[in-house]
């Protein structure tokens, strides 16, 4: 005989729910910074993290060469990125690990005012 299978608690039903609901509409977070009339260069992008808690970073410094390879004097404008999958590393090692993309943009070179 096999025995009787036990009905599921209803917190264990209810938290199950709950869980998928909030799962279900779980978004990305961007955090945006542009500034005014200065459109430039295509997009790029790296994957940057912290760890323990914001100690260290990696990488420590972002380097832009081609902002630098273009003489602009700064960006237009700078994402920052975490989707689900960065949320969920970062709460399964209790914040010891927190991915996230960095995306940038550079701004419009100066022009040139006058020649040697």
């Amino acid at each position: 005989m096999h025995p009787t299978p036990q009905p599921i608690p209803y917190r264990c039903r209810l938290v199950v729910i709950l869980l998928t609901v909030t799962l279900s509409f779980s978004s990305c977070v961007t955090y945006r910074v542009q500034t005014k009339k200065q459109e430039g260069s295509e997009y790029e992008q790296r994957r940057v993290s912290s760890l323990f808690w914001g100690i260290l970073q990696s990488p420590k410094v972002v380097t832009t060469p081609v902002c630098d390879s273009l003489g602009s004097q700064g960006m237009s404008e700078v994402y920052m990125r975490r989707n689900f999958g960065d949320y969920l590393l970062s709460t399964v090692t209790l914040g010891i690990y927190n991915p996230s993309t960095l995306k940038w943009k550079c701004g419009k070179p100066c022009p040139k005012t006058g020649t040697l």
